[in-house]
């Protein structure tokens, strides 16, 4: 079997979220489950290349060179792969710098940027001009994700019909906020069939949905999470595709986590190693974490942590109402990120004002999220919305108890049996219904609860959260049987 993904990130190359975490370990995964060849395609930003020369990874011209006309213009691009890559599962980088090497991956500093549709129209038609021989021959899937790999699975429905009559198309919706509008002229110079701009294919309010394209397309929509890809059927979360999606069908298959990079008996970040059979280095992180953080916990006093986006999606705004909450419920917290300057500086202000009792640090920070998510005892997902999650997979795996608002992946994750039932070890952490302060409120005092007068169950939570497996071979069997079972009808 020969699939090709389409997508904008990839990790460890380029990433802002959890898309390019999954690009960077389901590939891998899928292949060692008995997929041939595995090839993903993302653009070659700048940001791609400065990571690239930072590892001391060189690129290798492949000798493929693609050309696409975008509304009269030729655009032409080659596709290049990290030196010493295995071709068998590898990624593919197409380089154009006209339209990928500027700052930014999709957008400036003025906003996004005004060819967006173009740029990752150039991906997806060029990603399929060259599928066969990047894939050493014809596709038999091909899986675009999110809005921005879109077009690759509507090319392969219209202009790639005839070429690769066989191949299957596959397409994930990551998160369905974000849906690649654009305005109706660039129908044309997309190369996109006029009768696709209907209300059941691309059209939106007068508008062109390149997501819906994929959905209208792909012989089946995947979505990252079971519940998630019930909850983008309701009004509530299907941001206006809900009866659009509810015609075409999701499927939910739960992400998974790289236990290779997120473990806490190899992980290099920390200062010290442990597991769920001894948990002494759990300790001595936490410790060092409080020490670094300019922090004191008294006994009894749970440290808890927020590594994120500052968004209202993600809840942060929940948070920075908690802190002044802090000294009452006996906590400590710490939180890393970047996003709404509103948000960055209420944070900034909260410090000044609760620096007993809050750490923040502004910025993307691979390392100390590592030490943090190991040295926490609890960490917030107060997310308004969240398609999977990867941060409460990966507090778990550390033995860090998640507190999670229930929606998406996080209700699917994290089991929550009540008080009683966490003290049994027969749940993985606690959950909480709305997303509201009192929400947030109370289930972290349940937590600040179990963890001061209860510490004998408090260790059982950690410990079944630690037993969980989130690794990729489950979710990899789910999607290669998907695959296999679409190339029979």
């Amino acid at each position: 079997m020969r699939v090709l993904h389409v997508a904008s990130e990839v990790a460890p190359w380029v990433k802002t979220g959890g898309l390019g975490d999954v690009l960077g370990a389901l590939p891998a995964a899928l292949h060692a489950a008995g997929a041939e060849r595995v090839v993903v395609v993302v653009p070659l930003y700048r940001e791609a290349r400065v990571a690239l020369a930072r590892k001391g990874v060189a690129l290798e011209d492949t000798g493929f060179v693609v050309a696409v006309d975008i509304g009269g213009d030729r655009v032409w691009g080659r596709f290049v792969v990290p030196a010493g890559s295995d071709p068998r599962c590898t990624v593919a980088f197409l380089e154009c710098d006209r339209l990928y090497d500027r700052e930014g991956i999709y957008d400036g500093y003025s906003g996004g940027f005004s060819d967006n549709a173009a740029r990752f129209g150039f991906l997806c038609r060029g990603a399929l001009d060259g599928a066969e021989r990047l894939l050493g021959g014809p596709p038999d899937i091909v899986h675009g994700h999110d809005w921005q790999g879109a077009l690759a699975c509507v090319y392969l429905k219209t202009i790639f019909r005839r070429t690769f009559p066989r191949a299957r198309a596959v397409f994930t919706i990551h998160n369905l906020a974000y849906q690649g509008v654009f305005d109706a002229g660039w129908l044309g110079p997309l190369g996109l069939e006029p009768a696709l701009f209907h209300f059941d294919r691309m059209e939106l309010h007068g508008h062109l949905s390149l997501l819906k394209g994929g959905v209208a397309t792909a012989d089946v929509t995947t979505t990252v999470s079971p519940r998630y890809a019930r909850e983008v059927q309701t009004p509530d979360f299907g941001h206006g595709l809900d009866r659009f999606l509810q015609n075409y069908g999701v499927v939910g298959i739960l992400n998974g986590i790289d236990p290779a990079e997120w473990s806490p008996e190899s992980d290099p970040h920390l200062p010290a190693r442990f597991s769920a059979a001894s948990l002494g280095g759990k300790a001595l992180c936490r410790a060092e974490l409080l020490r670094a953080a300019g922090l004191e916990a008294g006994t009894g006093e749970p440290v808890l942590s927020v590594v994120s986006r500052f968004t209202g999606q993600k809840g942060l705004d929940l948070v920075a109402d908690l802190v002044p909450e802090l000294p009452k419920i006996g906590a400590r917290l710490l939180v890393l990120g970047t996003g709404e300057p509103g948000l960055e500086s209420r944070f900034r202000q909260l410090e000044v004002a609760y620096k007993r009792h809050l750490t923040v640090r502004i910025g993307f920070d691979v390392p100390l999220a590592h030490k943090i998510i190991a040295g926490s005892d609890a960490f917030l997902m107060p997310s308004r919305f969240e398609p999977c999650g990867l941060n409460q997979m990966y507090a778990m795996a550390y033995g860090t108890v998640p507190i999670v608002h229930a929606v998406g992946g996080l209700r699917d994750t994290v089991e929550d049996p009540g008080d009683e039932g966490l003290s049994l070890g027969q749940g993985t952490g606690f959950r909480f219904d709305h997303a509201t302060l009192d929400g947030l409120r109370w289930a972290v005092q349940r937590a600040v609860g179990l963890y001061r007068w209860h510490p004998e169950g408090w260790g059982r939570v950690m410990r079944a959260g630690m037993a969980r497996d989130f690794s990729w071979t489950r979710s990899a069997a789910r999607t290669l049987d998907l695959y296999r079972r679409l190339l029979t009808v």
